[in-house]
């Protein structure tokens, strides 16, 4: 600001500069609102997906006891069996390493009525 702006400073110049912070602040809002819904999401689909994978686990290792138990696979048999999916994909990791989808989005997929 000027040496004018400050001799003839007025209500209308002081309101416009109230409502700017206000605008100002309930944008911080709307944005600090909207990453806590994003936490509260995520948080609700990371316990999701713990679940699935304890489900997962339990699922795995009862099926493993039945057929450990009526002696219809030797340990042996079942890490050779996993080793050869686990290198299927390309990547021995230790779990299956997701592929890539074969489409290619750039291109709109060919669609025939009949």
């Amino acid at each position: 600001m000027d040496f004018w702006d400050h001799l003839f400073d007025s209500d209308y110049k002081r309101r416009a500069d109230i409502e700017k912070l206000k605008r100002a602040a309930r944008r911080r809002v709307a944005a600090r609102s909207h990453e806590i819904q994003q936490v509260d999401q995520q948080a609700k689909r990371i316990d999701q997906l713990e679940q699935n994978v304890g489900e997962l686990a339990l699922l795995c290792r009862s099926l493993l006891t039945v057929l450990r138990e009526n002696r219809l696979v030797e340990p042996e048999q079942f890490q050779e069996v996993m080793d050869r999916i686990d290198a299927e994909d390309g990547v021995v990791d230790g779990m299956v390493t997701p592929q890539e989808p074969p489409d290619d989005p750039s291109q709109p997929p060919e669609i025939r009525a009949w």
